[in-house]
């Protein structure tokens, strides 16, 4: 039994070696040298190979107008990161070459893109002019409520710096047939309406 389970990792063993050895030199450098993006703004240039070579990394903006331009000249294996984060919005492409041939290319996006803040908020009528407000943000900002009658500001408060709040109002002198309206607003720019009647 012992035999048979050598002979096979032996089989094993020896059709490993040839897989690899069927890598031609060329095959085995586009593979040992690449280009890798990270996160939304950072790619790595990963150099796998043990031997001495000119690495030549070419970043071009969406005109092909070359921005920046590295080479290195190493023996041993590194990684390196480059950072899209500086540089103007719009559309990169990141070329590799080594030895003159190009190995790899990547495209970075970096064109802004609107982000809207996630905010949460819900109005509950409790009783005829009783209101529950529950306002919940992602990041924490400077809010402002507006409470309107007919389109007339009848309250305002103002929370500084938080990331949400829960409150109990309750509104006085108003009609029963009146329109009101709950108006949360942040420091960014976003503005929610929440109509209680």
């Amino acid at each position: 039994m012992k035999k048979v389970i050598i002979a096979i990792i032996f089989a094993v063993g020896v059709s490993l070696s040839a897989t690899a050895n069927t890598l031609s030199s060329e095959e085995l450098e586009k593979t040992a040298v690449s280009l890798k993006k990270v996160d939304q703004n950072k790619v790595q240039l990963f150099y796998g190979l043990n031997e001495e070579s000119t690495v030549l990394v070419k970043i071009y903006d969406e005109n092909h107008y070359l921005v920046q331009k590295d080479r290195t000249v190493s023996k041993n294996a590194f990684a390196k990161y480059y950072d899209f984060s500086q540089l103007n919005p719009g559309v990169y492409t990141m070329e590799l070459y080594s030895d003159n041939e190009l190995l790899d290319k990547i495209e970075m996006d970096m064109r802004q893109t609107e982000v809207k803040p996630i905010v949460y908020s819900k109005l509950e009528k409790v009783e005829f002019n009783t209101f529950k407000l529950l306002v919940n943000s992602i990041f924490a900002s400077d809010m402002i409520l507006e409470v309107y009658e007919n389109d007339r500001l009848i309250h305002e408060e103002k929370f500084e710096n938080v990331s949400g709040f829960h409150k109990l109002y309750k509104i006085e002198g108003v009609s029963p047939t009146s329109r009101l309206e709950f108006f949360v607003r942040t420091s960014d720019g976003f503005k929610n309406v929440l109509a209680a009647r």
